[in-house]
């Protein structure tokens, strides 16, 4: 029995995030092809409301073509520009719950699952627009996820609260690993046990990643000059839980980093690799 990832395991669950764009290349057939040619094939959408609206078909038709030429599929939305904050009159709470819906919707129509809002801490209203928004999901593929972030109240430990409570099978969290953070404000993927100990506290419940370098923040392209990240170890705790979803990056890319994506596409073999020298 394999007891840690394999180079093709790791390829064949790769994806990365349009951020790597975001703020300097608009998102294109040429931009989606050169991920393909880095042996990327699968995208988180990161929304971009300049250059795309998720909860419009024909917009999201649009998309869709580009990767298809370009041979790339769509699995996760990331919307950070969606959440469920100062929903205080019912025309609100429903203008909401209606752009999360129909996001969703072009979601499953484009083939991708994964659902995932900046949605801060979660007031009485907006814990009730996440519970009626998961029965809209349900008898769907859809799955929500909730982001970590570096301060209170949606620490891992909150989120985690925060999903054991709700208790949906179709809500799990989504783990950035350069937001983690423990008592004393340091990164616990940077250090030595960080990874198992918050990888076990996640469980099954994990069910994305943001993956990233950490130098002296997030986003850096991943095994670059200065990460820190305890790639090792995060790896093969994500197998020995039995995460079962995608192994999503979300560096920067160009002007900020020329060669995240080459970065990235050696990631499945200097894993393996890694893991295998562990064992």
């Amino acid at each position: 029995m394999n007891q840690t990832y394999s180079e093709p395991d790791i390829s064949q669950r790769l994806s990365i995030s349009t951020y790597v764009y975001r703020g300097h290349q608009p998102i294109s057939v040429r931009t989606l092809a050169r991920l393909a040619e880095h042996g990327i094939r699968r995208i988180e959408v990161n929304e971009s409301p300049d250059q795309f609206d998720l909860t419009r078909a024909d917009s999201i038709q649009h998309l869709e073509r580009d990767c298809r030429d370009a041979g790339v599929t769509i699995c996760a939305y990331h919307a950070s520009h969606t959440g469920f904050t100062e929903i205080d009159t019912e025309d609100k709470r429903r203008a909401t719950l209606d752009q999360c819906k129909r996001q969703i919707d072009t979601l499953l129509t484009s083939g991708g699952t994964i659902w995932g809002s900046h949605i801060r801490a979660l007031d009485e209203a907006g814990e009730d627009c996440l519970t009626e928004l998961l029965r809209y999901v349900e008898g769907t593929e859809a799955v929500i996820v909730l982001e970590n972030f570096p301060r209170s109240p949606v620490f891992v430990e909150d989120r985690m609260q925060t999903i054991e409570r709700i208790d949906h099978p179709q809500l799990g969290l989504l783990l950035d690993i350069g937001h983690v953070r423990n008592g004393s404000g340091e990164n616990p993927m940077t250090l030595a046990g960080g990874p198992a100990a918050t990888l076990g506290r996640c469980g099954d419940r994990l069910r994305f990643l943001h993956l990233h370098g950490y130098v002296d923040r997030d986003h850096y392209p991943p095994c670059c000059d200065g990460d820190r990240i305890q790639w090792t170890e995060l790896f093969q705790k994500l197998h020995d839980i039995g995460y079962p979803g995608y192994f999503n990056f979300e560096p920067r890319g160009l002007a900020f980093f020329d060669d995240t994506l080459a970065r990235v596409q050696a990631m499945p073999a200097r894993i393996a690799a890694l893991l295998a020298a562990g064992s």
